[in-house]
């Protein structure tokens, strides 16, 4: 007993003591692990919120994914509206900031998916709505016959109209389609022959502006089931063994709530009785380009940006625009050589130029 060491017991006792003023002194506790329960308390949070944005994201991201395989904007308003909400660029961005939270809260396999399906949707973007489809004859038929098309929302202009009248006589169309662009009073028709003279041929009427550098032999005007409107032109073509062309200058109302099925069905019927002749179909369709709803019109006519065109597809909003709502469509009498959508910050739409030439009857 005498010989026994004393000094364990002394460094047990001095632990204890030490552990005991631990317990008891929590701020000394915390300062000495270096983080405050404030601090591990707003990350817990911030893990708990990534996660369930994670699970929320991933379920809008499935049930857009499977309308988009599926139905859709042909069934009820609320598909349609997720159809129209969840284009290809956003559902590829979507699936990659999945990963990204998936990744910082821990959940490795998870994240590695969700980048496996950023990379699938990805690539359907670029293939669909990155085009490089320029006509190899866009050099070798560059003569007389080649017209240059424009077709241009200019409603909501970043910047003023002068701006956009720079834009047009720097692409120098011979057709110039133009959607709310302003009032058809007599001010605005004289204003755009001042401005336009090579364009002698011209009609300002119910918000559409058409410029021509060929002359006008008719022109009409419809509605297309209370859901947009249109104006119809004959035209004369330069080319003696070319049947007189035919112009739609199309613009349907942005109504969220209501079916484009009707309208572009109404067209598509009004542009393919003319079925022995060159027609265009210019237009802010306020629909995109996989709507089920071009289904009808795609019978007769095809868009020109995925014939020949010539870069990114999508034409609202700027500056980052998402949805491919406007468009030039052709039927078969029309030779395309280029297309493309413009980048410009003077409206909200890009506008859309294309390259072509009237088709003769043996051609077609």
């Amino acid at each position: 007993m005498g010989n026994r060491p004393i000094f364990p017991s002394i460094l047990r006792t001095g632990s204890t003591e030490i552990e005991d003023m631990n317990s008891e002194n929590p701020d000394r506790q915390e300062h000495q692990s270096g983080v405050s329960p404030r601090r591990r308390w707003r990350k817990s949070i911030q893990v708990w919120l990534m996660k369930v944005l994670v699970l929320l994201i991933s379920i809008f991201w499935c049930l857009a994914i499977s309308i988009r395989f599926t139905v859709r904007d042909s069934s009820s308003v609320i598909s349609t509206l997720i159809f129209y909400m969840s284009p290809l660029i956003l559902l590829s961005l979507g699936a990659f900031v999945v990963f990204v939270l998936a990744w910082k809260v821990h959940w490795r396999r998870i994240a590695v998916i969700w980048l496996l399906l950023s990379i699938l949707a990805g690539t359907w973007c670029w293939k669909t709505q990155f085009q490089n489809g320029t006509n190899a004859n866009r050099v070798s038929k560059q003569d007389q016959s080649t017209k240059r098309v424009l077709f241009w929302n200019i409603g909501d202009r970043l910047w003023g109209l002068e701006h956009a009248i720079n834009e047009m006589r720097h692409l120098d169309p011979d057709l110039i389609g133009l959607v709310e662009a302003g009032a058809d009073s007599a001010e605005m028709k004289q204003f755009w022959k001042q401005t336009f003279p090579d364009h002698p041929y011209q009609v300002v009427q119910n918000g559409f502006v058409f410029l021509s550098r060929l002359p006008i032999e008719d022109t009409s005007a419809g509605r297309l089931a209370d859901m947009g409107q249109y104006l119809k032109f004959s035209l004369q073509s330069d080319q003696s063994d070319v049947r007189a062309p035919a112009v739609f200058l199309v613009d349907i109302y942005s109504k969220v709530l209501k079916s484009r099925k009707a309208a572009l069905k109404e067209l598509a019927d009004q542009a393919s009785q003319l079925d022995q002749q060159p027609v265009l179909v210019l237009g802010d369709f306020n629909t995109p380009g996989d709507s089920v709803h071009f289904d009808p019109l795609r019978k007769n006519f095809k868009n020109s940006l995925e014939i020949a065109g010539d870069g990114y597809l999508a034409t609202w909003p700027l500056p980052v625009p998402v949805l491919d709502l406007d468009g030039i469509w052709t039927n078969e009498f029309i030779e395309l050589y280029h297309a493309e959508n413009r980048w410009t910050w003077v409206s909200d739409h890009r506008p859309v130029c294309i390259e072509m030439s009237f088709k003769l009857p043996a051609e077609k």
